[in-house]
């Protein structure tokens, strides 16, 4: 054995190490830069939109409740804006137009036919102006027509009974009609003779 050479390499072994380079430390300083490049990107980058998204779906799903609750007003209010129209047709059917005061005129003299009546007046009486007073000291011209009232008057010749069909004939219509009044006497033929005025309502002209 060479002894010589033994001792050297021992001698070589037991040595202090070598310096460590930049090259044994390549790894951590490329790993520390990758998670400081992803820490960046992440919040300078990835972040902001990830927050921008969340903000907008927030916002959205906001304006969507807003929405589903705008919908259910409006569903509301058109229920309601249905029964007032339905009220408002309703009340309206029960005044009556020019044309119908002539044609009520009509069912007075046919039904008087058809029930065998004689008619020895029927005219148009005159037309009063209602209007709503909340202060008796105003002046009542001045104040707005609420409606106005046509009276009619008629007298009917005739049995009880045919002139108790006229009357509900009259009272059947789908219209505001009142027997402001109603004077009805016996005659000696045994036939009576009834004094009547009526009255009907009409809308004022805007």
């Amino acid at each position: 054995m060479d002894l010589k050479s033994l001792f050297s390499k021992k001698s070589s072994g037991d040595g202090p190490a070598e310096p460590k380079t930049i090259k044994d430390y390549l790894g951590l300083i490329i790993t520390v830069c990758l998670v400081i490049i992803f820490l960046l990107i992440y919040f300078f980058l990835i972040r902001p939109t990830f927050q921008k998204q969340e903000a907008l779906i927030q916002d959205k799903y906001f304006k969507l409740q807003e929405i589903e609750v705008m919908n259910g007003q409006i569903n509301t209010l058109t229920t309601k804006v249905a029964e007032l129209e339905r009220e408002r047709e309703e009340k309206f059917k029960l005044f009556v137009s020019e044309k119908e005061v002539e044609e009520l005129y009509q069912l007075i003299s046919l039904s008087a036919l058809r029930n065998k009546l004689k008619v020895n007046k029927l005219i148009r009486g005159e037309e009063e102006a209602i209007r709503e007073i909340t202060d008796q000291s105003a002046d009542i011209s001045a104040l707005p027509v609420d409606y106005y009232k046509i009276y009619v008057e008629y007298d009917i010749e005739g049995k009880f009974p045919d002139y108790l069909n006229l009357k509900e004939e009259i009272a059947e219509l789908d219209k505001l009609i009142v027997f402001e009044k109603e004077e009805v006497r016996t005659t000696d033929s045994r036939t009576v003779i009834a004094n009547v005025k009526i009255s009907l309502v009409r809308m004022p002209t805007r």
